[in-house]
């Protein structure tokens, strides 16, 4: 209720209208899920916002018109059309949203949702009652946003950091390097050293001692 009365305190004051409904909002929609720079949503990622949004229109009983820069509409929702009771309007960029936002929220008599600053500077030049996008996300969504650039871009990272550092080696490759030869050495320097042992050791000559008395007996 708290809040609620202090949405309906942007519209008293000497900027207050008969004609303004303070349950009537147009929503600067990127900066629900990105409040810092306002990315343009995939396709899939806008119709999980207007899904969140169409739950707490229908929760708090307010009217919202949701703004997306996007270059074509969706193809569940045309430019203009309705989304589970929710407004839906595209605009090709920046500059086209800012314009398209304001233009809404003088015909409607509505606040701005928004915390783009030239928006939001254009917005109170203008005499529009303006609520920043972390105040409602506060208050109406704390879940079931898409997935700010933040997280998106950390997945991204590991799966980058992981491509970077290469194949895993196998741990029996991982085995000491052979000692190279020093500069200017034989092939012979490097071999092993000669302990003076014969491996192949000639067998022991018989004695030829009877043979010798054979050959005096003869002569």
């Amino acid at each position: 209720m708290g809040f609620m009365n202090t949405i309906k305190s942007l519209f008293g004051g000497s900027n207050g209208s008969a004609r303004r409904d303070a349950r009537t909002y147009v929503v600067d929609a990127a900066r629900l899920v990105d409040e810092k720079t306002g990315r343009r949503l995939a396709p899939r990622e806008q119709v999980q916002l207007l899904n969140a949004l169409a739950r707490v229109a229908k929760q708090e009983n307010l009217v919202f018109h949701a703004v997306f820069e996007s270059e074509r509409p969706l193809r569940e929702v045309e430019h203009g059309g309705e989304f589970n009771g929710v407004k839906v309007y595209f605009a090709a960029d920046s500059e086209k949203l800012v314009e398209q936002a304001l233009k809404l929220c003088k015909s409607e008599g509505s606040a701005l949702i928004s915390s783009g600053a030239t928006l939001e500077s254009r917005a109170t030049e203008e005499g529009i009652a303006v609520l920043c996008s972390s105040t409602f996300r506060k208050a109406f969504l704390p879940s079931g946003l898409p997935s700010n650039e933040r997280n998106g871009r950390g997945d991204r990272g590991s799966r980058e950091r992981r491509r970077d550092r290469g194949p895993r080696r196998e741990r029996n490759d991982q085995r000491p390097p052979r000692p190279e030869a020093a500069p200017g050495a034989s092939a012979g320097d490097n071999a092993a050293p000669d302990t003076g042992a014969n491996p192949d050791p000639a067998p022991p000559q018989e004695d030829n001692s009877a043979v010798r008395n054979l050959i005096d007996l003869v002569e």
